[in-house]
C-alpha cells in the first residue's frame, strides 16, 4: 500500500511527449511548493494524463482487458483455461490488476491511484486558491484545468471499477504515511454520482475540440467529455436490474461477496430518473451539435499508419486519444510508451516463405505475443465478403518482402524479395503432386501479376518476388478445405479447417518435409489450448514503421479510446431500449464498414473465403477489385435481433430469450466486430451483464459447456479440438480478484489489520 501513497514525491515522473502540451520541462529541484506554483500545477495537470496511459505500457493492460471476454484469447494456457493457479488472489492476474491500480517501479509511481491522488492535489489547489499565477487571475482558465484533472480521475475511477467493482477512492491527496488503512471499498452508485457529477462540470467547462489549439492535442474536451458521460448513463442504464438482495446488494448499497450472484450485483451502479434519455442527451451533442467530428470514411484509414504519415493520428472520428511521441523509446512516453504492438502482434517471419526477417512495414519484435482472438472472435463477422473490417483489422495475408534500408534504426520502405529463380532465393519448394494440383486446378485462373502466369515446376521455389509469403482462411469444418488444395496454394496456407478424405483437421500446424518442402501435421493442432504458437491473424491495428528500429517493440503512435463509431452505437443502444428505432445509428456504422468499389479484398479472401463463391469472376481475379458495393449487404434491420437466418447468424447465448436480449448482445457483436482487439470491448461486455453468458457459449478455451463445437481428428492424446469447452470459466471471474498482498495491509479505523474473515468480506466471490 505504501506505493499509492509517497506520490507527490515522483508527480513528474512520466508526463511527457513531442504532442506540446506534454513537453516536459524539467526543474533542479522540486519540492511541495512547487505544485502550488502556475508552472508547478500545469506540471502536474499535465502528469494526470497518465491515466490514459496506463493500460499500454506492459502486461498488465492485456492481460486485464483481454481476458475474461469472448473475443481474445490470453497467450497463456492457464490464463486462458481460467486455471486456479491464476484466478485467485496470489495468481498473476490479481497481481496484473493491482499493478494497474498501482505500481512503483524504476522510481516512478504508476497506476490509477497515483494519478487519482494528484487529480485530487489539483482539485483541492484550484478550489482552495492555494496556486498563483494564472490559476487565481483567470477563473476560466482555472475551471477548465480543474475540468481536465476531474475527467482524468474519472477515468481511472471507472476502469478500476470495471475491473473490481466497488473499489476504495481517496477524497484527499496525501503526502505522508496516513494513519490507517482502513480503505473502504465505495458502492458503485456512489462512484457513478461522483464521476457524473464531475463530468457535467467537465462538459461545462471544457472547450469544443474546433477551440483546442492545436499545441494542445491530447487534452480533454466537450467532446469527450459528453462522450463519457454519454457511456455512464448507458452503463448504469444496462446494470439497474441489480439492485436487489438476490444479487448481493444490501439496502444500504454495500455488497455482500459471500453471495454467488454479487458479480452480478456490482453491477448496479444507482439509476437516474433517465439514464437513457441522458445517454442520448450527451451522444446527441457529439454526433450533431459539437460540429468537429464525422466518421472516417473509410475504417481502415483509422489504423493505417504508414512510414512518416501520422495522419490518421488528427482523424476527425476520434474524440480522445492516447498520445505518444517520438523516438518511439524515448523516457518521454512514461516507464515503457506504447508497446501494444509487442502483446498483440505476431512474430510473422521465416525465410522459408520470403520473410527472412523483421521488416519496417510490417510490426516489429512480436514475441511478446500475449493475446490474439478467439474463433468467436473471427466468427463474429458473418460476412467477411461484405463488412470490409475483417480484412482491415487484421493480418490475412503477408507478401514476401525484405527489410529496406541500410540502417537497423532509420525506417525505410521494404524491398521486394528475390525471384523465384534466384540463387539466394530460400523458400519452400513445390513438390509433385503440389505442382500438379496447381497448373491443373489453380493456374488457369490465376494471374496475380508478380506470378506471371508461371508453372509451378517440381522442386523449384514456391514463392518470390512480389508473391504471397502466407495467408490465414478462418473457415468452418462445414466448409473446410481439402487438403491437396490447401497445399498446392502458390504461398503457404494456414488453414482453421482442412479435409483430408474423411479425416477433419482442426488448425494443423505446418511442418517440414523431405526435399525443402512442407506438409500439414495432422497428428497436431495449434490455438485453443496450446495458445503459444501463432495459428490465426492478429490485429493490424497497432503496426507502427515508425519505430526507431527495425525489431523494436516501442511504438510512438497514439491510441484511439473514444471513437465516434462508438458513440453511435451508444445512441443506438439507448435508443433500442427505450423502445425507438436503432437502426440509423447501427447503419452510419456498419455502412461505413461495407467493402466500397474504391477497395480491394486480399487475395485470400477474394479466392478462398467461404463466400467467395458469391463474387464475379472479376473480382476473384488479379486485383481482386471490388466491382460491387456492400453498403446494401451490411444494412442491418430489426430481424437480426429478432427472428430468421440474420439472427442465427449472430450466434447468441441460447439464455438470450427475450427481444431485448437479442438486442443487446447484437451490440455487443457490433463492438466486437467495430473495436475487436481495442480495449473498449471489455467494458461493455463487463456493464452489459453478459460477459459470463457470452465466455460460456462462445470461448471454448474458458468454457466448460459441451458439444457446442465442432470436433476434429487431429487430437493430442485425445485432448484439443473434441467439441468441448477446455476450461474452468466461473462467473464470479468476470470481476478481478483483489491481491493478497493488497488485502493483508488493509486495517479497520484504529490501524488493527484486518483478520481473515473481514479479508474474506472485502475481496470479491469466488476467490
Amino acid at each position: 500500500m505504501k506505493k499509492y501513497i509517497f506520490l507527490s514525491l515522483v508527480a513528474l515522473g512520466s508526463i511527457s511527449c513531442t504532442d506540446d502540451f506534454l513537453e516536459e520541462k524539467m526543474v533542479s529541484t522540486i519540492t511541495q511548493d512547487y505544485f502550488n506554483t502556475e508552472q508547478g500545477l500545469e506540471q502536474l495537470i499535465v502528469g494526470t494524463y497518465d491515466a490514459l496511459r496506463i493500460t499500454k505500457q506492459y502486461q498488465q493492460g492485456p492481460f486485464a482487458f483481454f481476458s475474461g471476454v469472448d473475443n481474445m484469447v490470453v497467450k497463456s494456457a492457464n490464463y486462458a483455461i481460467y486455471s486456479g493457479s491464476v484466478w485467485n488472489s496470489t495468481g498473476n492476474e490479481a497481481s496484473w490488476t493491482n499493478q494497474l491500480c498501482g505500481e512503483y517501479t524504476s522510481n516512478q509511481m504508476l497506476g490509477f491511484y497515483p494519478c487519482i491522488n494528484n487529480c485530487n492535489r489539483v482539485i483541492s489547489s484550484i478550489q482552495n486558491k492555494t496556486v498563483d499565477g494564472k490559476f487565481t487571475s483567470d477563473q476560466e482558465f482555472a475551471n477548465q484545468r480543474m475540468a481536465e484533472a476531474m475527467f482524468n480521475r474519472a477515468y481511472c475511477i471507472y476502469l478500476m471499477n470495471t475491473l473490481l467493482g466497488d473499489v476504495y477512492i481517496p477524497q484527499g491527496y496525501t503526502t505522508a504515511l496516513p494513519s490507517n488503512y482502513a480503505y473502504k471499498r465505495e458502492p458503485s452508485e456512489n462512484l457513478y454520482k461522483m464521476m457524473i457529477s464531475d463530468l457535467r462540470f467537465c462538459f461545462d467547462k471544457l472547450p469544443p475540440a474546433a477551440e483546442l489549439p492545436a499545441a494542445d492535442y491530447g487534452r480533454a474536451t466537450k467532446g469527450a467529455a459528453a462522450h463519457f458521460l454519454a457511456k455512464l448513463y448507458l452503463m448504469r442504464a444496462l446494470g439497474a436490474e441489480y439492485s436487489t438482495s438476490e444479487y448481493g446488494r444490501n439496502s444500504d448499497g454495500t455488497i455482500d461477496n459471500s453471495n454467488p450472484n454479487s458479480y452480478l450485483g456490482m453491477l448496479y451502479k444507482g439509476q437516474g430518473t433517465a439514464d437513457l434519455d441522458s445517454c442520448i442527451y450527451y451522444t446527441n451533442y457529439v454526433i450533431d451539435q459539437d460540429g468537429y467530428y464525422s466518421l472516417e470514411s473509410d475504417y481502415g484509414k483509422l489504423f493505417s499508419h504508414p512510414l512518416d504519415d501520422y495522419s490518421n493520428e488528427s482523424s476527425k472520428e476520434i474524440i480522445l486519444a492516447c498520445v505518444y511521441g517520438m523516438p518511439a523509446n524515448s523516457g518521454t512516453n512514461g516507464r515503457y510508451g506504447n508497446r501494444l504492438p509487442y502483446f498483440l502482434t505476431p512474430n510473422y517471419t521465416s525465410a522459408s516463405w520470403g520473410i527472412p526477417d523483421f521488416t519496417w512495414e510490417y510490426p516489429g519484435k512480436g514475441n511478446g505475443h500475449s493475446v490474439s482472438p478467439s474463433d468467436f472472435g473471427y466468427d463474429v463477422f458473418t460476412n467477411k465478403q461484405a463488412d470490409s473490417r475483417f480484412q482491415k483489422s487484421f493480418y490475412l495475408e503477408y507478401h514476401t518482402s525484405l527489410r529496406g534500408g541500410e540502417s537497423s534504426s532509420t525506417p525505410a520502405e521494404d524491398l521486394d524479395y528475390y525471384a523465384y529463380n534466384d540463387e539466394n532465393n530460400q523458400t519452400y519448394r513445390w513438390t509433385e503432386s503440389m505442382a500438379n494440383y496447381f497448373n491443373s486446378n489453380i493456374l488457369p485462373t490465376y494471374n496475380r501479376e508478380s506470378w506471371g502466369g508461371r508453372q509451378a515446376v517440381a522442386g523449384e521455389h514456391k514463392m518470390g518476388s512480389g508473391d504471397l509469403a502466407f495467408a490465414y482462411l478462418e473457415n468452418t469444418k462445414e466448409t473446410a478445405i481439402d487438403i491437396n488444395e490447401a497445399l498446392a496454394q502458390p504461398f503457404v496456407l494456414i488453414a482453421r479447417w482442412i479435409k483430408d478424405g474423411n479425416k477433419y483437421y482442426y488448425r494443423a500446424p505446418i511442418q517440414a518435409a523431405d526435399g525443402g518442402s512442407y506438409a500439414y501435421n495432422s497428428l497436431s493442432y495449434v490455438g485453443l489450448d496450446k495458445v503459444s504458437a501463432t495459428g490465426s491473424p492478429t490485429t493490424a491495428k497497432y503496426t507502427d514503421p515508425n519505430r526507431n528500429s527495425y525489431d523494436s517493440y516501442y511504438s510512438s503512435r497514439d491510441i484511439p479510446l473514444f471513437r465516434l463509431a462508438e458513440t453511435y452505437l451508444m445512441r443506438a443502444t439507448a435508443k433500442g431500449l427505450k423502445g425507438e428505432d436503432p437502426l440509423p445509428d447501427i447503419n452510419m456504422v456498419r455502412h461505413r464498414a461495407a467493402f466500397k468499389t474504391t477497395d480491394t479484398r486480399n487475395e485470400v479472401l477474394a479466392r478462398l473465403y467461404p463466400g467467395s463463391e458469391n463474387l464475379t469472376t472479376s473480382e476473384r481475379s488479379w486485383p481482386y477489385q471490388v466491382e460491387t458495393d456492400m453498403t446494401s449487404a451490411m444494412t442491418a434491420d430489426a430481424s437480426f435481433w429478432t427472428s430468421g437466418n440474420n439472427a442465427e447468424a449472430e450466434n447468441y447465448p441460447p439464455t438470450a430469450t427475450s427481444t431485448e436480449d437479442r438486442f443487446v448482445n447484437f451490440i455487443l457483436n457490433e463492438i466486437a466486430r467495430e473495436a475487436n482487439t481495442e480495449f473498449i470491448y471489455y467494458e461493455w461486455l463487463h456493464h452489459s451483464g453478459w460477459q459470463a453468458d457470452r465466455i460460456m457459449y462462445h470461448d471454448q478455451v474458458g468454457s466448460s459447456m459441451t458439444g457446442l463445437w465442432d470436433s476434429a481428428d487431429n487430437l493430442i492424446n485425445g485432448t484439443g479440438p473434441t467439441g468441448n469447452g477446455l476450461g474452468s470459466f466461473q462467473p464470479a471471474y468476470t470481476l478481478k480478484p483483489f491481491a493478497q498482498t493488497f488485502l493483508d495491509l488493509l486495517t479497520d479505523e484504529n490501524g488493527t489489520v484486518l483478520d481473515e474473515s473481514s479479508k474474506k468480506a472485502y475481496q470479491n466471490y469466488g476467490y
